[in-house]
């Protein structure tokens, strides 16, 4: 959804692109004429990826590793921001990278760690560790997953027989507990989504990382998260309405278009929120309530 960050964050003085990945939005908005582009990952490898395709924006450019939790002070900005973007999630060049471990496509380590430098229990520990009522009470949660205790039944049966180490194995048990249907989405899909968003901590990064971002604008300033699960969206919207500085700029989530859909399926699920910094000392003429609820003033 570059074209609609465009319309709410393009231009502007002053970004810090939370999850910059490979760079993508980073240099949509780089063109587009931000003066100043903060680029944050907790994925190294990403990060050097994003750095090398942005070398050509010099000092306008500049990487920041660290997770949410930590941007704050490896950035050392406190304040005077006019924009944020969260693009929430696994990237596609970590799904297609097996050796990563978030996929189950194709064989791999069952890691899924953001930065396996920072150290931590891989998903592999998980699945061999958690008792079975919390392993259900995971994928039910993180995954939401109806057939959760089934899963996680499966799970641990297979285990008893020895280690699942490998991405192949936990698609494998998982298909053969709920069954695939020819068209359909994999059957492990919420297994891995749940196992990879407990691994990193996503939704307490992201609940720890919110405030700061309202704390850090300035006066106009906008923040725009893209989410993929309703978990990520709840978090945003709730912290939205209940945070006084911000107002709305979507009354409900911005969807793909079907011609992106088209172009890259994995945007299917992905909703856009946006919201703008109050101005104590102007009166409300934009912004939702109030004015466009699509972001198409300035």
């Amino acid at each position: 959804m570059v074209e609609e960050v465009l319309r709410f964050l393009g231009g502007r003085r002053t970004v810090v692109d939370m999850t910059v990945g490979a760079g993508g939005h980073a240099q949509a908005l780089l063109e587009s004429g931000v003066d100043r582009l903060v680029g944050v990952a907790r994925d190294l490898t990403a990060l050097d990826v994003a750095a090398r395709r942005l070398e050509r924006f010099g000092s306008r450019f500049a990487p920041v590793a660290a997770r949410f939790s930590e941007a704050p002070a490896a950035m050392g900005m406190d304040r005077g921001v006019d924009g944020i973007l969260y693009d929430l999630g696994v990237s596609s060049m970590q799904l297609d990278e097996p050796g990563r471990g978030f996929g189950y496509r194709a064989d791999g380590p069952l890691d899924m760690r953001m930065d396996p430098s920072a150290g931590g229990p891989t998903a592999a520990d998980l699945v061999h560790d958690l008792p079975e009522e919390e392993l259900a009470r995971l994928i039910f949660e993180l995954g939401e997953e109806r057939q959760s205790r089934r899963v996680a039944r499966a799970i641990v049966r297979a285990r008893e027989r020895g280690r699942i180490e490998t991405t192949g194995e936990l698609a494998g048990v998982v298909a053969g507990a709920l069954g695939r249907r020819p068209g359909r989405a994999h059957p492990a899909r919420r297994t891995f989504q749940a196992l990879r968003i407990a691994v990193n901590r996503e939704i307490e990064e992201l609940t720890t990382s919110l405030p700061w971002a309202a704390s850090v604008l300035a006066p106009g300033g906008r923040v725009v998260v893209l989410s993929y699960h309703s978990l990520e969206d709840r978090a945003v919207k709730g912290f939205v309405r209940s945070e006084p500085s911000l107002l709305p700029l979507t009354k409900s989530p911005l969807r793909p278009e079907a011609e992106e859909i088209a172009r890259n399926p994995r945007s299917r699920g992905a909703k856009l929120r946006a919201a703008e910094k109050a101005d104590p000392h102007a009166s409300p003429l934009h912004g939702f309530p109030g004015g466009s609820a699509d972001g198409s003033t300035p």
